[in-house]
């Protein structure tokens, strides 16, 4: 049953509702695992990208989880929708998942969307008898293709509907996400210790309030990116990773429970977000921006740039391309570890670079090595220099089962407030 009256809701105040929320929907608690944390190394696998990252090329060493996006999604029913191959060299979904879930070492995580769009999701989560039976048939399947988790990504937007792009979930939008995370989570617990996590943007308020997330979801998924000022034309940058942190911390969800995004592909700094323009399209993949850059070097028919850095400059236009680079990946890796967050996520692996030494997955890999590596020192010089009470063993990063402590479990967040206009 609906543990409140959703349709007095519409009718309170935002705090209200949202307290009402709290109180009926987020107070069992479990979600979150106790105690220090694995953290995470996630990396995202688009289906409709099989051409420029076929399957057998993909190399998961060193990723604790994948997740596969646009595989599968929803009708408003219940029913489930999968992709199928568009191309002799693609595979449906449902081939594509069984081999996911084969890989050693690394879990697999699905994403779910709505169909045709994340209306789907509202209109189903909003009735009581569709939602119990999707809950459990998503549990079922979950089993069936042996993953670990389920990931939903819901987009609030609705211009046909009336709605802003860039609006807020508004009260009824959030109680009908808190009901479907709600069922989820169970369903997923009783079918082995399956995980819920849920992929947010910034400023959107899914959820009401951090209570509800703690209780219910895994992790959250936080798209630290495509969120630039007038005055700040990089899209990804270490300020953008502060406020999107600090923006679920801030409203009580545990440190390890955030999963910080950062992007595979660059953006033009002049390049804003305009009222019913995405911009999609004003975007290069990191692979094709460090090839074309190496190779102009290569040549001497370009000026000296640093490949490692955040700012790139068309040769041909002039255009200048921002990008979250190796330093700048490194150090939101550096971050993640350093305060206790509950991992990184690259999106998408396509976008990446194969050239050697400029991957961004191969150098947040990296700086997980090397900041395991410096842990590993300074407790051992601890040791020397006191008798420990009890036994410290040095946590081995991005590997199944391993945890991390928390080095700074009471800080409340460090990003500074900005005048962020989000493109999509």
């Amino acid at each position: 049953p609906c543990p409140a009256d959703a349709a007095n809701l519409a009718g309170r105040s935002p705090a209200t509702a949202s307290a009402t929320l709290a109180t009926d929907l987020g107070g069992v608690g479990g979600a979150g695992e106790a105690g220090r944390q694995a953290t995470r190394l996630i990396g995202y696998y688009d289906a409709k990208a099989q051409r420029e990252l076929p399957i057998n090329t993909l190399q998961p060493q060193g990723l604790t989880h994948i997740v596969v996006t646009n595989a599968v999604a929803v009708e408003n029913s219940g029913t489930i929708i999968y992709r199928a191959a568009e191309h002799t060299s693609e595979l449906p979904a449902q081939e594509l998942i069984k081999i996911l879930s084969a890989l050693p070492n690394v879990k697999l995580v699905v994403s779910l969307r709505g169909y045709p769009d994340d209306v789907a999701l509202d209109e189903l989560a909003e009735v009581d008898s569709v939602r119990t039976r999707f809950t459990t048939d998503a549990a079922i399947l979950l089993r069936g293709w042996n993953a670990s988790g389920l990931e939903i990504e819901w987009h609030s937007d609705d211009p046909v509907g009336g709605k802003a792009i860039a609006a807020p979930f508004d009260v009824m939008e959030q109680y009908h996400f808190a009901l479907l995370c709600r069922d989820l989570s169970s369903s997923l617990r009783a079918a082995g210790g399956k995980t819920l996590s849920v992929a947010v943007r910034p400023g959107r308020q899914e959820f009401a309030d951090g209570n509800f997330v703690r209780g219910y979801i895994n992790w959250l998924m936080l798209r630290a990116y495509s969120m630039r000022s007038l005055g700040d034309p990089h899209h990804a940058s270490l300020k953008d990773m502060e406020q999107s942190l600090d923006e679920w911390h801030s409203r009580g969800v545990p440190k390890s429970q955030l999963v910080l995004g950062t992007p595979l592909f660059a953006r033009p700094g002049a390049a804003l977000h305009s009222a019913g323009d995405r911009n999609e399209d004003l975007r290069q993949s990191w692979g094709e921006l460090a090839r074309s850059t190496a190779l102009l070097q290569q040549k001497g028919s370009g000026a000296s740039v640093d490949l490692k850095g955040d700012r790139f400059r068309d040769a041909e236009t002039g255009k200048v391309w921002w990008v979250s680079g190796i330093n700048t990946t490194q150090a939101k890796v550096q971050h993640v570890l350093e305060h206790g967050y509950g991992g990184v996520a690259l999106r998408d692996l396509h976008l990446d670079s194969s050239e050697p030494g400029l991957s961004l997955v191969q150098a947040a890999r990296g700086a997980a090595k090397e900041f395991q590596r410096r842990l590993a020192v300074q407790e051992a010089q601890a040791r020397k220099q006191r008798r420990p009470r009890a036994a410290v063993q040095a946590p081995a990063l991005f590997q199944r089962g391993s945890m991390l402590s928390k080095t700074d479990p009471t800080r409340a967040g460090i990003g500074g407030d900005g005048d962020k206009h989000d493109e999509f």
